[in-house]
């Protein structure tokens, strides 16, 4: 087994090289992923193995995310917690600001929430953290076959180049 130190944000990037990527409002599939290629079963088998680690390290990074969300939010009335990046500017008596647009209408200023900027801030602190993972050695020769007009930075990481033997003449 070989093991790799990889930033936290690295994890969802690798997760999306293997499982691909699904754009979460319209669930179009924007990226098949390493596992929808044609691979060896011995390859694939350790690519989901990979995966599985990648996904529990992913999981537990959601649930610091949304203890974040929990510090930082407010609850609306349907008890649901969310952080808005813009909420809308009060004046000194709590009222909300007006302005007008280009239109001629008015408007309510909005500003960009500092909770948010604190969320934000400290999520970002937690993506730099670093973990290790353990995975079965890739060789580059694992992936002779693949044809692809994906490009997988993170999972490169983990892929072993062998050094070319030069044939004497």
């Amino acid at each position: 087994m070989e093991k790799v130190t990889l930033k936290l944000y690295e994890f969802y990037n690798l997760e999306a090289e293997l499982n691909g990527l699904v754009n979460q409002q319209t669930g179009e599939k924007i990226a098949t992923g390493l596992l929808a290629e044609k691979l060896s079963m011995v390859t694939k088998y350790w690519l989901s193995d990979l995966a599985k680690k990648v996904a529990a390290e992913k999981e537990s990074i959601e649930k610091l995310k949304e203890e974040l969300i929990k510090k930082h939010g407010k609850e609306d009335d349907k008890g649901g917690i969310s952080i808005p990046m813009a909420i809308e500017e009060l004046d000194a008596d709590g009222n909300p600001v007006k302005s007008t647009d280009a239109d001629g209408n008015e408007v309510t200023k909005r500003v960009v929430n500092p909770a948010y900027l604190e969320f934000e801030k400290e999520f970002n602190d937690l993506l730099q953290q670093e973990r290790d993972v353990e995975y079965n050695a890739f060789k580059l020769a694992d992936f002779a076959a693949v044809e692809t007009a994906q490009n997988y930075n993170t999972f490169f990481k983990l892929v072993s180049v062998e050094e070319a033997k030069v044939v004497p003449m």
